[in-house]
């Protein structure tokens, strides 16, 4: 079935919008609209290059694109390749940046250096787009790809691309941040859309000079949405803790601390919580359910006695009342 885009935001040539698929979509239904709302919206900045056949024929997944006034975000997730036709004689003057989520992207010999560019799962590479450049992705591709004014960034690029490891801490801050903007983009209002435009600039700065200022107020959601990234993807793992997770972001724990103190709750109980949830979910889920015990010692809850206190806390049941609640 295919899944026409929805367009969402106000009617201005630049300003803060929204271009998505809200499912997948595939062929020209879901291509081509994205590609004229883009052109209308961006094409006079951005203009884009003229993209393959059968990329628009046989087009299977989801694009999404946030833009804040002249800085643009776009994420594509897709089970066919993706490759242009032709690029066109565009002068350009900006700045991208390529994040690979899934897949791979590979960009044309972009600054003369005789092999292409290739941005796999987990790297990021971001360069100065002087004339537009041939790409083509790997069957299987998921990736962001950052649209920044020449000015902005221009001195710290030009003429030396840089790459690096998205695992970087000053690359998780960036993409947590991105995320946020992302979920709240339609709310903002052009005073909110102009900060997050401007600390989008600024934590890709700190990517190119791998730092950011963990001091600066307006990064303070972005470093906490990044804690949570990273405790939900450790959530069974004994090492876990507001120590481990402020080193691998580079950041005392007194700030990862302050980071969560205009939040509901502190980073300890954030990754209590969670812990919490999945073992909800384990011990509810059909199959090969969970115990009590195994669920505690899972979730490195001390003992049973523990968990099961905690788990009552939250749930306001024991772990086997929650679960007959929901057989």
């Amino acid at each position: 079935m295919t899944s026409r885009p929805s367009f969402r935001g106000p009617a201005s040539k630049v300003g803060t919008f929204t271009v998505d698929a809200d499912s997948t979509g595939t062929g020209r239904g879901t291509w081509e609209p994205f590609i004229d709302t883009w052109n209308d919206r961006m094409g006079d900045l951005y203009p884009l290059p003229e993209f393959s056949a059968s990329t628009v024929d046989g087009f299977q997944g989801t694009m999404r694109s946030v833009a804040l006034e002249d800085t643009a975000v776009n994420e594509l997730w897709a089970s066919s390749p993706v490759s242009t036709r032709a690029v066109g004689t565009y002068e350009h003057d900006e700045i991208r940046l390529y994040v690979g989520l899934r897949g791979a992207v590979a960009l044309q010999d972009p600054h003369d250096q005789g092999s292409d560019a290739y941005v796999s799962v987990g790297t990021y590479f971001m360069h100065h787009v002087v004339t537009e450049n041939h790409f083509h992705t790997t069957p299987v591709i998921g990736t962001r790809i950052f649209i920044f004014p020449g000015d902005a960034l221009r001195p710290l690029v030009a003429g030396k691309p840089r790459t690096g490891q998205a695992t970087s801490p000053a690359a998780q801050i960036l993409m947590a941040h991105t995320s946020m903007v992302q979920r709240t983009v339609i709310d903002l209002s052009p005073a909110g859309a102009h900060a997050s435009r401007n600390a989008l600039l600024e934590l890709s700065k700190g990517l190119i000079l791998d730092h950011f200022d963990d001091r600066e107020p307006a990064f303070t959601p972005a470093l906490a949405q990044a804690a949570k990234d990273l405790a939900d993807a450790r959530l069974t793992d004994a090492e876990l803790s507001p120590a481990t997770v402020a080193a691998q972001l580079h950041v005392s724990v007194r700030t990862l601390q302050r980071a969560f103190a205009s939040l509901d709750e502190s980073f300890s109980a954030y990754i209590r919580r969670r812990r919490l949830e999945e073992a909800a979910e384990a011990l509810t889920a059909s199959g090969s359910r969970l115990t009590v015990s195994e669920a505690a010692a899972r979730w490195h809850f001390t003992d049973s006695s523990h968990f099961i206190r905690a788990f009552k806390k939250q749930y306001h049941a024991t772990p086997a009342q929650f679960a007959r609640r929901l057989t």
